[in-house]
């Protein structure tokens, strides 16, 4: 790793070119509260990367902001907003909002939770989402780079953040790999009962189909992502969209529209519910899991992050109620329970699919809707662990960074697959996959989450936010402190209801 400049202590140091006297006074300006702050802002001169074209520039290799400068190779843009989008949409919708959203609102009283869930998502995770976004764009790197620039101190903290969402694909690839068989099973025949799919070594070869997958995709860099989303994203809203209408006119239709949006108001009091509420929140929109530094690293300046951001966060938001308005009418229809947790996808569905006469159509639509939300996750989690080996270890090629990147998850997903197979695998009587979800996938994406938005709300000021956000410094200062204070907020709730 090449020696950290010493301006990469300082995230107001948005650009890395050099400034003239005129362009240093603009940005004091907005340092110090001008009201003309948003205006110098825009006319900040940026470090453009040299791209002959915008699909060009997307299919570039991995490169950090510091190889780009010293000319060794120009550095990979989305090709557009929308691109930027969709993909990062995409990366976050995944089984999180198909599959453990709907499993929270049962668990949760319904629209009580839903109410609970909004208020996370706009009142923290749109701010903190757009925090981690800034920061990947300010330092055109990695997840390791991108903390670096905060300071020496940070680089533990983002090498974490790498660790544990290698952690976390390790077994996230074994539940997609699941949805793949599942969806390939329902296709030729009866989607099998989940114990029966589980009772050979299933788990473990469809683990190593999703690895292959993921690996193709990555190959082709970002350009890659961008296609897979573009193709991904319509795909997957319109069957979802279908298994909506149909459950809606088939289905319990009244029955679940009550469930989820009649609310009660005593739920409220309970600090369970806003801690699934926010956990969800967070891990819808992959705060501090990587996804958005890296997926922000690769985002032309011309972009508005804030606009960027909260399209995001309406796709997911708008997925995950979807969802729920999809699957319930279905469950209560079929006379099963909403509450029966992470059962809902492979055993109480494919059980309201054939008792409603129509298991041959909708399970295979239904569990190839699943596979597709999870590759586009898993393709978000593998990126975030491909650049940071591309960026850090020099003999690494785009190819090769992939290739040992997805081989290191998979090695590491095995024990997670052997878990639910002949083999079974346990830790103190408990699955692998059960005991790393646990530990690393629950408890560690909030803590992550909860101290990423603790350092990026404490190292940008405002003014670096004037320049980020295109706000005016007023403005600016009160989501300053939103941002520095609401993750103390949320440490008290997790170590209450951790208690608790």
């Amino acid at each position: 790793m090449p020696p950290a400049d010493p301006r990469d202590a300082q995230p107001d140091n948005e650009d890395t070119a050099p400034q003239d006297a005129t362009e240093r006074g603009r940005s004091s300006a907005s340092e110090n509260g001008s009201s003309d702050g948003p205006r110098a802002a825009q006319r900040e001169p940026t470090a453009r990367p040299r791209e002959e074209s915008s699909q060009a520039a997307a299919g570039l290799s991995d490169v950090s902001r510091e190889a780009a400068h010293r000319r060794e190779e120009p550095y990979a843009t989305w090709s557009s907003e929308r691109a930027f989008v969709l993909s990062t949409a995409a990366a976050g919708v995944g089984l999180g909002n198909l599959w453990r959203f709907p499993t929270l609102v049962g668990e949760n009283g319904g629209g009580a939770f839903l109410v609970a869930y909004a208020i996370a998502v706009v009142a923290f995770a749109i701010p903190f989402a757009a925090l981690e976004v800034a920061a990947g764009r300010n330092s055109h790197g990695s997840v390791i780079a991108s903390f670096r620039r905060l300071g020496r101190a940070f680089v533990a903290f983002g090498v974490a953040v790498v660790l544990l969402t290698l952690m976390i694909n390790s077994y996230y690839f074994v539940v997609t790999g699941w949805t793949f068989g599942y969806a390939v099973e329902s296709t030729l025949g009866a989607p099998p009962a989940f114990g029966e799919f589980s009772s050979g070594f299933a788990s473990v070869w469809w683990l190593g189909g999703t690895g292959a997958v993921v690996a193709a995709i990555l190959a082709f860099g970002l350009s890659g992502i961008e296609r897979a989303a573009q193709f991904l994203m319509p795909v997957l809203l319109l069957a979802l969209g279908g298994i909506a209408i149909y459950g809606l006119q088939n289905g319990a239709a009244g029955e679940a529209m009550d469930f989820l949006f009649s609310t009660d108001a005593t739920r409220f009091a309970d600090p369970g519910l806003w801690r699934a509420a926010f956990g969800q929140a967070f891990f819808s929109m992959t705060i501090g899991q990587g996804y958005l530094i890296t997926y922000g690293s690769y985002l032309p300046r011309r972009v508005h992050v804030p606009r960027a951001v909260a399209s995001i966060a309406a796709m997911n938001s708008g997925v995950a109620i979807l969802a729920g308005i999809a699957i319930f009418p279905l469950v209560f229809a079929a006379g099963l329970s909403p509450d029966a947790g992470s059962e809902l996808a492979f055993e109480t569905l494919p059980k309201a699919f054939e008792n409603m006469g129509a298991g041959g159509i909708l399970a295979p639509v239904f569990f190839w809707l699943l596979f597709l939300a999870a590759l586009s996750s898993c393709l978000g989690g593998a990126k975030v662990v491909t650049a940071a080996l591309r960026e850090q270890w020099r003999p690494f090629g785009q190819v090769s960074a992939v290739i040992a990147g997805i081989l290191a998850i998979v090695a590491l997903a095995v024990p997670s697959a052997l878990s639910y197979s002949a083999a079974e695998w346990r830790i103190a009587g408990e699955p692998v996959l059960d005991a790393v979800d646990r530990t690393i996938g629950s408890n560690g994406v909030i803590l992550a989450a909860i101290g990423s938005s603790l350092i990026l709300g404490w190292r940008f000021s405002p003014g670096h936010l004037c320049r980020q956000f295109g706000l005016r410094h007023g403005a600016a200062r009160t989501l300053a402190w939103i941002v520095r204070l609401g993750p103390l907020g949320l440490g008290v709730l997790f170590g209450v209801t951790t208690v608790t």
